[in-house]
């Protein structure tokens, strides 16, 4: 059975989305029946942006939480915090004597935060050698294929090309995860109808917020912009409330039904959106049931937590100890 190796960063307060479910839970969540999986909190990554101790811890415990509310299952994936393994930050910094400058300077998280510095010394080393720590987490655990969206693809090339150098230097040492790109996960679009869902642009739809936050964002999507009034025929493929149904399973018969009823104007945007609000809420019901039963026993969370980071340490440590080995230290 082929490893599985995948995680996410609890950057912000806001929860997860409806794009980070259709793009990395739900994929995470299917691959825990045809692959060893790994799934882990990237909470040092988090540093690069957050800058509050207690606003770390929370966003760390909370997105553990809502994983495994959504269904990843700590009995089939091993489940843990980024910060638990000492062995990653370690191997970090071996590899970074397997990397150049150079190569960094081309990721394209270091080439869009260049846009808006004054110069590239304000920005931070932890950002700039993020791909080298990414690479660390991968490698330390010997991942066989790493499923990830294609705007994280640049950084799981390097991870190989990492990889590469130092088995060229040293002898086969570390193992070249495949990548298993992703594409349409990738391309979830926010409410704004332009750009990808994202917590920092406003344009997405929380999973765990209020029944009124939802209801509210929901409302906000963008529509098809040449329809003025209901009646004005529309075009079904410049309203992304039509694809959120799509994603959400939505019968695919009554689907074809309203896109055909929007194409002639015999149904309006209001009613589309209450019909997304609606499915939204059966759709996500039980995981949303799931988040509150997990949040009221934390004691159940530290243990499994503890357990999973165990059996991490236990393969990082192995993949560590090999590679100080083949280095000289």
């Amino acid at each position: 059975m082929k490893r599985s190796f995948s995680g996410t960063t609890p950057s912000s307060s806001k929860g997860l989305h409806l794009g980070n479910y259709f793009g990395a839970v739900k994929p995470n969540v299917e691959f825990q029946k045809t692959a060893e999986s790994f799934y882990f909190i990237a909470n040092i990554h988090a540093l690069n942006t957050v800058f509050d101790k207690n606003v770390v811890e929370q966003n760390t415990f909370e997105t553990y939480v809502q994983f495994l509310a959504c269904g990843i299952n700590p009995k089939k994936t091993t489940f843990f915090v980024q910060s638990d393994i000492h062995a990653i930050p370690y191997l970090q910094t071996i590899l970074n004597n397997v990397v150049t400058v150079a190569e960094l300077k081309r990721m394209h998280a270091y080439k869009d935060k260049l846009k808006n510095a004054k110069s590239h010394d304000q920005i931070s080393m932890g950002l700039f050698s993020y791909p080298v720590l990414m690479s660390a987490d991968i490698l330390a655990f010997d991942a066989d294929i790493v499923p990830v969206g294609e705007d994280q693809t640049q950084h799981v090339e390097i991870c190989r090309e990492i990889a590469h150098t130092f088995n060229k230097r040293y002898g086969n040492i570390l193992k070249i995860p495949e990548l298993f790109v992703q594409k349409e996960a990738a391309r979830i679009i926010g409410i704004d109808g332009q750009r990808k869902m994202s917590k920092s642009l406003g344009n997405d739809i929380p999973i765990f917020a209020a029944e009124k936050v939802v209801k509210k964002q929901i409302m906000a999507i963008t529509t098809d912009p040449n329809r003025i009034h209901p009646t004005d025929p529309g075009d079904p493929r410049k309203n992304v409330a039509f694809s959120y149904l799509q994603l959400m399973d939505f019968d695919s018969a009554q689907l074809s039904e309203m896109k055909a009823r929007y194409k002639k104007g015999t149904i309006g945007d209001v009613e589309v959106k209450t019909i997304v609000f609606e499915t939204f809420m059966r759709y996500f019901a039980s995981i949303r049931k799931n988040y509150v039963a997990l949040m009221k026993d934390k004691k159940h969370i530290i243990d499994i937590r503890k357990t999973c980071a165990e059996k991490a340490n236990a393969i990082a440590s192995t993949t560590l100890q090999r590679v100080k080995k083949t280095v000289g230290i």
